[in-house]
Formats: C-alpha cells, structure tokens, sequence
C-alpha cells in the first residue's frame, strides 16, 4: 500500500443483528437467582415464570490482542457473575486477622465480613478445615499470606463467597502419597452457589487441592496455581447434573490427576489453562489432564498442554468440545465428543491466544503481591475522602521518569492533591488545567469539542482511566514549556483524524508534548489521530512510555524538533502496530533507551511500516530484547547517530538493521548508569505486550467510600436518605451506599449537587432491600401546599448526573382501590432527572406511571440504561422525555385496580432530534387478558406540538396480552405522526408489518441500538 491511502474503515455493520436462537441464549444471564440454569434454548419461558414470581410480587479470539480486562479484577467473572454475581463480603466490616483463631472467629460468623490475611497462618490440628460461612470474602494481603498444615470448608447452603490470593499449603503426609488415610483438602466445598476461587496457590495437599462436589453451583476458578499433587481438583460427587463452572489461567504443573476432572457437570467451561510437566512414564500413577465425566457438558479452549499424558477425554455418556488449544509432547486420549455448549449464550469472555498461555499464566497466576492492600470500612464521607484500596496509586514511573533532575524527584504527578472523576468535558479541563495538584479519573467517553481540541496540562497532574472506560474522542493533551510531573495513564486517545492520510492541515495528537519534563505515558491506547499519537518535542526530557498500544496511524512516536540534544527518554513493553513511521523516530536525543518494545507490520493488513526504530541527528540509542515482526527496515541510523543493539529477535524483517558508534566512533550510553530495570526475554515480548498493554481493568478504579444502612441500628444510618444526606454536596468521589437487607418505607432523593452515588442492597436478591412508599399524585402534602403531582409523588427521586441503583426494590405502594376519591391517581416508584443513570438488577414496582425518566430541563439530555430489571404496572408505566435503554429486562403487565386488564406500557416525550424509549432483549408479559395493552402512546407534556415522542421495541418477546395495533393516539396527537416502531420480535404478540404496526428495516435497525441511544456513555458493568 502506497504511503498516501489506505483504504476506509470499515464503519459499524448492519448485520449486528441478532439471529433468534442468540437472542433466547444471551437473555439467560439477566434471570435472577435460579435453582440451575436452563438450557440455552429455553431462557425467556423461565424469565416468564420469573415475571410473575419476581416482578408480580413486589471476545478476542486468538488474534493476540488484547481487549482492556486485567489480570487482577474485582468483579467475578464467568457462572460466577451469573444469577446475582458473587461478591462476597462487600459491603461488611473489614478486618484484618494474623492467627488461625481469629480468621475461624470471622470465617464462620453469620454477618459479611471482607477477612485480610496476614502473613502465615498455622492451622492446628493438622488438616483442620475452616468452615467458611456466607457473604465472606477472603484475602490475603501480598504474597505472603499462607494457610499452612490445613485448608477451608464450605458446608451445603453456603453461598458468595470469593478466596482469594492466599497459599494453602502442606497437608500432604510422608508415604501416603494416595491419601487413602486422610482428607485433608485444601478447599472443600459441597452442595454451595456463587464461589470465585482466584489468584491462590495450592501445594502438597491431602486430599483434594480442590474438591466442588454435591451440586455446586455458579463457580469460577480463575488465575490460581495448581502444583506438587496427587488429587489436584476434582467435580462430582452427585448424581445431580448441575453444576456450572469456569475454569480459566489456571497452571497445573506436576499434578497427576483431576486437572480437573468433572463428574456430572451441566455446564463445564475450561478456557486459557496451563498444564504442564504430567507425564512420567516411570510413574507408576495413572496421570490424565481434563475428563468430562459422566453426562457432563465440557468447552476446552485456547488452552496448553506439555507433557501431559491423557490432555483431555471424556466419557460416553459425556460431551466435549475442543478448540484452539495447542499440544506438545503429549500422548494417549484427545476425546472430543457432542456438541456441549455455547459459554457466551450465558456470559461474555476474552480469550488469550493459546501461544500466550504459558507466559501469561507463569506470570499473573497465584498471589499476587501488590494486591490485598488493607482496606478500612469508613462511614459518612468527606469531599477529600481518598480510596484506599486502589492499588494503582502506588505504583510509580520507571526509566527515565523516575530519575532525579531539574528539582524533580521523579514523577509521582497529582499523587498530593485530590482525587476527583471526571465524566465530561468540563470536568477534565477544569481539573487538568488547575494550578494545584489532581489526580483526575476519567470515567466513561469524553467527546473533545471541537475536534482536535487539545487541553492544555499543567504540572502536578495524574490523569488516568477508570478501569478500561476512560476514551477522550476526537482530541487529546497539551504539556507545555515547563510543565512537569505529569502521569497520562490508562486511557483510550482516540479518532481525530480527519480522513487524510498523510495530513498536513491538522495538528491533532493524542499527546504533545513542547519543552515538558518528568512526564510517565503508561498503559494507554492511542489511535487514529490526524497527526502524531506521540510528539516529544524541544527537549522534552525525563519521559518514560511504556506498556502503551500505538495503532492505525501515519505518524505514530516522534522525538525531537530541536538542535539541542538533551533529552531523556525510556520506552518499553509498547506494541506498535498498523503505522507506517516515527516507531519511533529519535532526533537529537541525548539518551533514548528502548527495550522489549514489539512492534509488527502484518502484510494483510492496510498499513505498511515504512520503518521501525529511527537514531537520527546526534542521538545516542540503546535497543535491546525487542521483537519486530515483518517490520521493513526495522532499525536505521544516521551517520551521526550512535545506536547499541543486543538481544532483539528479527522475525521476517527487511531491509536497514543497523547499530554502531556515530561518525568520530563515540558509543552510545549505558542505562543502568541513570536507572535500574529488568529485561523480559525477546522471545516472550509478543505475548507478554499484546496481552499486557493497553489499559487495565484495575488500574484508576476508586475504591468508593461505603456508607451503610440498617433498620436495625447496626450500620452507620437507619434510613437510605439519612445516608444521601451525609455525601457532601460538590461531592467528587464514588460513594457506596450499601443497604441491608429490609423493608425501607420512606422517600429517597438524591439531590443535583451529590454525583457519583451507588445505592445498592446487600442481599442476596433484589426482593430482600425494599424502599417503598405511598404517594400519589393527588396525595395532599403534610403542609397543607397543596399535592404532590405525579413528579412528586416518586418514592425514589435520583437528580444527580452518575448515579447507580443496583439490586433493590423501588415501589410506590399507593392503593388505588382505596382512595378512589381522590384525584390523581398517578404513582412513580422511581423517577429519574439526570444524566447517566445507571439501573440494574432492580425491581421497579406500581400501577400507573411506575418509572418516570426525565432530564434535568428540556434543553439538556437524560440517558437512562436499566438492565437486568423488572418493572410493573398497567398505565404509562415507563414515560417521560429521557433517553432510555432497557436492556434483558421484563416488564410486567398488571392489572387495573378494578380487575380489568387495559394500559399503555410506554408513554415517550421525546424533544425533536432527541433519542427517546429503546426496549431491546426484554420481555413485555403479564397475567392480563390477551391483546389488552398497547406497547405504547406518545405524551405531547403540556400540548406541545413540537416534541417527537419515539418508542422503539426490538428483538423482545411480546405475550399475547400485546394489541395487534400495538400504538394508539393520545391528547388529540397520532402516534402515526410521531417515532413508535419495531423489530424483529418474537411471542404470541408479536406480528407482520403493517400500517398499524411499523416495522424497522435491517438498515435502519442498525441506527437503532443502545450505543446510539447512549452516545458517548459506556456505563461500567
């Protein structure tokens, strides 16, 4: 490809659409709390019993990139975050034990408790197991916390609960290698649900490492190491066929057999394993690696087998499907056999490559030592109120970055200011451009307008990512003449280009950079710009990029613009990809020590590289361990220019490779004289840096402040909105409100000046925390000033932009039966009037106008997304001028308070130009009487003629209560004249296109889905 075009994106395709059967399959994973999971063709029968019991009562796959998730989350992955997730003792006290007494006292008590672990624990007598009871999360801080000489148990009925990073080790007993004479496991758990076991290490146990028997259900076993064993991990026990599990990077090194074995399992999922070193001939042990036993259903994939004997097998009753797995050295059974089934008609995933397996697993599996960092429980927060459980603040610049110079004593940003979010624009320049010092998360998509706009930085800033949501669209970063001690980290600094290759008219880089110093670029995805991802320029110096991900662009990392030859800089463990030059181009620099760097030109692909590494003018470079791949003139010197190479890997390379001393025969320089650092091996490069760049899942995510609520007075508050009201007002932190289990009856409002609120039960089901209260429109105020009117009247009002709602129960319980007298019957259980609203898992309970979804004004939009939720009631149940996504919901049709079944589900007041109601992936269903309620009718607030009210419903299922005319007029305006249509529905009410019933075409449909509802908010989870 010529180096002035390449061909066009490819834009977001039509054909996204969802095929029948996906869509049954991907509605499975929003059921609450199910006795098993149903087969994959059956979900939406079990959500329509689900409707009446809940609501009616009250991947990347082998390509080696990587997509953004870490390799230490705190959310529960896999069956493990099915069905209510598992997050263990979230939201209990926390505590912190140092003897095996205490960790017994905390482990089996009735309340939740987060238990840490310190140091090595002894357990006596030898093989005593402690009995973990529900609602615990175990935790070893660092690397070094141990349960020695025995393990942990989990009787029947034990439910979420989440071990992690702890050592459980040396219960085995000399000569008794079987362990016929003991059973000793070291975690046993039998007939439990909802148990992640992640990032431990097991060794030298007797019996089991790890026995899941008896009807377990809703388990994920991630990132743990399996060694030194007879009995390593064995599933069964049961007649039953029940049992989900996930099983992912997990190493099983010297392990003989149950690697793991499954007996029984409905659904066994085994994905991005290590097993290894399993096959000794002179063993007089029969060894194997996966068994699917019994009639259960095993997915294999992108796993690695070496030296195993038996990789995988399985039974005849059993079926197992394999794929993209690799073998070496190994012998005897490879069984495949059924169809299985499909892991993601229940959940999402990632798949590493397989060829990364071994060095992802070596490398991230077992305890982890920055991890488990004590934690304390506070109760009203402050406005400085820090989060103390985010690693990430501790970590710090390497390289050139961390050196001592110009009065800065390496680079540590914001790290002595505030920590504030930003969710918008303003958010980000006012704290970006500040005098004094932020650490700025950036939490979701921020658009730069206009493009190409670049915000100006100033010193003393970290500015970092939330997790993998932190985007800035369309413009990027400034550090001018002076500025220093700056940290750009974690973020996605994307599509500025304008269209033009090679273009010369626009200077927008993602980071610009112009006589700055002491600066760490870390961890980011930079793409797409319409000039440089990176310019250092007019001696920037002290500047350390690493572990970035530098893609589809011209021009990508550019160093120089001076005569002067000063700077400083380090760039290791970025993978640079799909760019054509400056990867990178040094000018004058006076040190540029690049190391472990992978850059690859694929030739299928539509950029060419013109050439790799550039030492130009007087630089001084030093390229070591680094990996290029199909790279056209991977290295190049000028004449005046020193470069040292040593121990890089050139796999398909060609043209200019060059290195040696500058024209007068001067060297270049050594850089363990400015820094220490460690070299990776070259050969590991590609999967160490296309699995480790880019932002991570865990870095710049703020541990929120907890405050907690109780009737019973044994938390901070006794009521949700005693709680709201210790958040201080310009609050600029996440805070958690956590509601115990209860009946709440009371009114909630969550005021416009408290953001970043998440009010969330604590129970095991959305049933157990229940907020409710009993105002109507008509309501008279204790006051005597009249009525509540309908807006009033909401149970639980959220006025804040950046509030989460998660498993509660929001009701309006007004009884219309009973005061027929009075006018105005309508009653809103929760009524939103902000931006990004974020509500899931929740039941939204009333009769006529149970969710009400504003925006703050007119002029100003409200997103509102409402997921795995049940909301009830008969009469313009889900209506207002919001912007709304409900998303693997049902919505429940109830009956009049006469026994008559007549309503309306929607009622959009949509403002022209404006998103209005998307109901995709749901369930619109009740126990009414058939084709009695209209989908929806469009609400002209006020007579005005100019809204445009839009109701879209696709790819749900409609009972047979839906109309055959699913739209009806209201208030003398025709719905004909307004946005009401679907697509692709399925059930009894369901029908053909008419004129009655208008019906998106594909190409439209594609125009109709919850990104273009929700713009540039991604919410989080």
């Amino acid at each position: 490809m010529s180096s002035s075009s390449r061909p066009p994106r490819t834009g977001r395709a039509g054909a996204r659409a969802l095929l029948a059967g996906a869509l049954l399959a991907a509605l499975t994973p929003v059921l609450p709390a199910q006795a098993a999971a149903p087969a994959a063709a059956a979900p939406l029968a079990t959500i329509r019993a689900e409707t009446g019991a809940e609501a009616g009562s009250g991947a990347e796959t082998g390509t080696g990139a990587d997509t953004g998730a870490d390799r230490w989350s705190e959310t529960a992955h896999g069956f493990a975050s099915l069905a209510g997730g598992t997050t263990g003792g979230a939201g209990g006290e926390v505590v912190t034990v140092t003897d095996a007494v205490a960790l017994a006292r905390y482990a089996a008590a009735p309340e939740p408790y987060v238990i840490q672990v310190s140091g090595a624990l002894t357990l006596q007598p030898f093989g005593t197991e402690i009995t973990v009871a529900s609602d615990k999360t175990i935790l070893g801080l660092g690397d070094i916390a141990e349960l020695v000489h025995g393990g942990l148990h989990l009787n029947p009925g034990t439910h979420n609960v989440v071990i992690r990073n702890l050592t459980i080790r040396d219960t085995a007993v000399e000569g008794d290698w079987d362990c016929k004479n003991t059973d000793y496991d070291g975690i046993q758990m039998d007939s439990v649900h909802h148990v992640w076991i992640d990032h431990n290490r097991f060794s030298r146990i007797c019996d089991g490492q790890l026995d899941i028997r008896k009807d377990s259900e809703y388990v994920t076993v991630s990132y743990n190491r399996f060694e030194d064993n007879n009995k390593t991990f064995g599933i069964g026990w049961t007649p039953n066929v029940r049992t989900q599990i996930t099983v992912d990077h997990n190493l099983f090194a010297r392990t003989k057999q149950r690697n793991p074995s499954a007996d029984n399992a409905a659904y066994a999922h085994l994905y991005n394993n290590l097993l290894t070193a399993q096959n000794d001939p002179a063993d007089p042990v029969w060894t194997y690696g996966n068994w699917s036993r019994g009639r259960t259903r095993m997915v294999i994939e992108n796993s690695y087998y070496e030296d195993v004997q038996h990789p995988f097998q399985a039974d005849e009753t059993a079926e197992l499907v394999q794929r993209g797995s690799i073998l070496r050295n190994t012998s005897g059974r490879h069984d495949t056999r059924g169809d299985a089934f499909d892991p993601r008609a229940f959940y999402d995933y990632r798949l590493d490559p397989a060829s990364a397996v071994p060095a992802l697993v070596h490398r991230f599996a077992g305890p982890q030592k920055k991890t488990g960092k004590p934690l304390a429980r506070t109760g009203a927060p402050s406005a400085s109120a820090l989060a103390a459980a985010a690693d990430w603040t501790d970590d710090t610049a390497d390289g050139f970055a961390s050196v001592d110079a110009l009065g800065q004593n390496g680079t540590h940003g914001g790290r002595d200011g505030r920590t504030v979010l930003a969710t918008t624009l303003a958010d980000l320049e006012k704290y970006a451009t500040a005098a004094e010092p932020y650490t700025v998360v950036v939490q979701g998509t921020i658009t730069m307008v206009p493009k190409g706009r670049e915000i100006k930085v100033a010193s003393d800033k970290t500015i970092v990512g939330a997790g993998t949501t932190g985007h800035l669209v369309g413009g990027g970063f400034f550090l001018g003449t002076g500025v220093h001690n700056v940290i750009i980290r974690n973020l996605t600094i994307r599509d500025s280009s304008e269209g033009i290759w090679n273009d010369d008219e626009h200077d927008f880089d993602a980071i610009q950079m112009d006589g700055a110093h002491h600066v760490w670029i870390d961890h980011n995805t930079l793409r797409d710009q319409a000039d440089g991802l990176i310019d250092s320029r007019k001696d920037t110096t002290y500047v350390t990029i690493s572990w970035n991900r530098l893609s589809d662009n011209n021009k990508t990392l550019g160093i120089g613009w001076t005569p002067n030859t000063t700077a400083a800089l380090t760039l290791h463990h970025n993978w640079l990809y799909e760019t054509q030059q400056r990867n990178p181009s040094a000018d004058n620099a006076a040190r540029a020590h690049l190391y472990n760097n992978y850059l690859q030109d694929d030739p299928a692909g539509p950029v060419s590289v013109a050439y790799g590494n550039y030492a130009r003018g007087a630089t001084r470079m030093v390229l070591e361990n680094s990996y290029f791949k199909g790279v056209r003139n991977p290295v190049t010197k000028d004449p005046t220019a020193a470069l040292v190479q040593r121990g890089n890997v050139f796999d398909g390379t060609s043209g200019r490779n060059e290195s040696g001393p500058d024209s007068t025969g001067a060297g270049a320089f050594d850089p363990r004289s400015s820094y220490d650092y460690r070299l990776d091996p070259a050969t590991e490069v590609p999967a160490l840096v296309t699995a480790g760049a880019g932002p991570r899942a865990a870095i710049g995510v703020l541990a929120p402040t907890v405050i907690t609520v109780a009737r019973d007075g044994s938390s901070d508050y006794t009521t949700v909105q005693a709680a709201v009201d210790a958040v201080p007002a310009g609050n600029a932190l996440p805070v958690t409100v956590a509601v115990a289990p209860g009946d709440y009856r009371e009114t909630v409002r969550i005021p416009r000046t408290k953001r970043f609120v998440t009010v969330q039960g604590t129970g095991p089901s959305r049933r157990d925390t229940r907020i409710a209260y009993d105002n109507a429109a008509g309501t008279p105020k204790p006051d005597g000033t009249g009525t509540y009117g309908t807006s009033g009247s909401a149970t639980f009002a959220v006025e804040a932009d950046d509030t989460r709602l998660r498993n509660l129960s929001v009701v309006n319980s007004f009884d219309e039966a009973a005061h027929q007298d009075l006018s105005g019957h309508q009653a809103v259980a929760l009524r939103t009037a902000a931006d990004r609203i974020d509500l899931t898992g929740l039941i939204v309970e009333g009769d006529q106008d149970t969710l009400q979804t504003d925006s703050a004004s007119r002029d100003v939009v409200g997103r509102v997304r409402l997921t795995d939720s049940y909301v009830a009631g008969n009469v313009d149940f889900l209506f207002g001028r919001g912007t709304v996504v409900v998303d693997g919901s049902v919505l429940t049709l109830r009956k009049r308070w006469d026994g008559s079944s007549a309503g309306y589900v929607t009622a959009p007041s949509t403002a022209a130009g404006r998103k209005g109601i998307l109901i995709t992936r749901s369930v619109i269903d009740g126990d009414v009487a058939p084709g009695s309620f209209h989908l929806g009718r469009p609400w002209h607030a006020g007579g005005d003629a100019s809204l445009d009210p839009q109701t879209v419903v696709r790819d749900s299922r409609l009972g047979a209560a839906v109309r055959p005319a699913p739209w009806t007029d209201m208030g003398g305006f025709s719905w004909r004249d307004d946005r009401f249509a679907e697509y692709r529905d399925l059930g009894p009410g369901s029908g053909p296109a008419s004129a009655d019933r208008p019906q998106l075409t594909d190409a439209q449909a594609a125009d109709h889905e919850p990104a273009d509802w929700l713009g540039d908010w991604t919410p989080a989870g």
